[in-house]
């Protein structure tokens, strides 16, 4: 109970956080004139993303419920918001290929089971988490460790191992099997598990998305055309510098920054223990990539890479250039 006070008192006390018209030249999306050559980038909040490529559609942690904080920290039970996930649901592809989830915290998958009961969608997870799906309703789950490999429509999904960082020390719901045999109804019920990163191959464009992390575990030696890193907590800041080197992006998205027990119809907001500025700070330093911000549900078509003869713009210039649909055009925030 104490830790859960902590919990309530430390994100309620800059309950007020920024939103992101102070950052409007980094945010991205996709203007009438935009070219669709490329991945569509959909941002769900939290770390929920869409992916679209021709026709096809791949989802990863999709929260739309948005539990509220109190329910949380008080230990009382939560269950999907059906009507929020109705509202998020008319931004999605009726039938996305796959469903993945990096690992079992609520904000991660408790919306999954009945997303997956409208859209058919195979929902692609750790066995803890396929576990806790199916205890909450889903009717089948493919369990994947790292290493494994999988080939859905046009996407080609590699699985990477992952940490999660630790909150007051400690990674939250820290257990790999959850106690008991009923379905999961509290926040603690939703574990954690054994967490994963994605890089996703599709198009000829390459993403790699995590959830967070430690500097304890890197991504691979690989290049990528957009790096999505949670960033939520001091532990996958540390570890962002580290991150980028071994990713070389050309597109940098931090990700999990928002408040995610704020409903979605109330706009972007910092959530109160992240540090922007730190990832700012930190992405410039590295100039790996090009850093760029997504609003809720505004597209943004990743553009495809340019041939050596033309370079993209330097990414520290903000570019908003929508040439042949080599940059993304910069939105402005409301």
């Amino acid at each position: 109970m104490k830790r859960a006070l902590l919990l309530f008192l430390g994100f309620s006390a800059q309950a007020f956080g920024a939103g992101l018209s102070p950052y409007a030249h980094l945010v991205v999306s996709d203007s009438a004139a935009s070219s669709r050559d490329g991945v569509r980038v959909t941002y769900l909040g939290t770390n929920g993303y869409q992916f679209e490529f021709k026709g096809h559609a791949l989802l990863v942690d999709p929260y739309f419920s948005r539990v509220n904080l109190l329910n949380v920290a008080l230990g009382s039970r939560i269950q999907p918001d059906i009507s929020r996930v109705a509202e998020g649901m008319r931004h999605l592809a009726p039938k996305p290929d796959a469903i993945l989830v990096t690992h079992g915290h609520f904000d991660h998958l408790i919306d999954v089971p009945i997303l997956m009961s409208k859209t058919q969608a195979r929902l692609i997870a750790s066995a803890s988490a396929v576990d806790l799906a199916k205890r909450a309703g889903a009717s089948f789950g493919e369990a994947v460790t790292a290493g494994d490999v999988r080939r859905i429509g046009p996407w080609k999904i590699r699985v990477l191992p992952a940490t999660h960082d630790r909150l007051f020390g400690k990674v939250p719901f820290d257990q790999h099997e959850m106690r008991g045999l009923g379905p999961p109804q509290r926040a603690a019920d939703w574990i954690c598990g054994e967490p994963l990163a994605f890089l996703i191959e599709v198009g000829e464009q390459r993403i790699y998305i995590d959830s967070g992390g430690t500097p304890a575990q890197l991504p691979p030696h690989e290049r990528v055309d957009l790096a999505i890193l949670g960033v939520a907590l001091p532990d996958s800041r540390a570890r962002l510098p580290g991150a980028l080197e071994r990713l070389e992006p050309r597109y940098i998205l931090p990700s999990h920054q928002d408040n995610f027990f704020r409903p979605l119809d109330a706009g972007f907001q910092f959530g109160p223990l992240t540090d922007f500025s730190w990832v700012r700070r930190d992405c410039e330093r590295a100039n790996r990539g090009r850093l760029i911000l997504l609003d809720y549900f505004r597209p943004w078509t990743l553009p495809m890479a340019v041939s050596p003869k033309h370079q993209e713009p330097n990414p520290k210039q903000g570019s908003n250039t929508n040439s042949h649909g080599r940059e993304g055009e910069i939105t402005k925030i409301h």
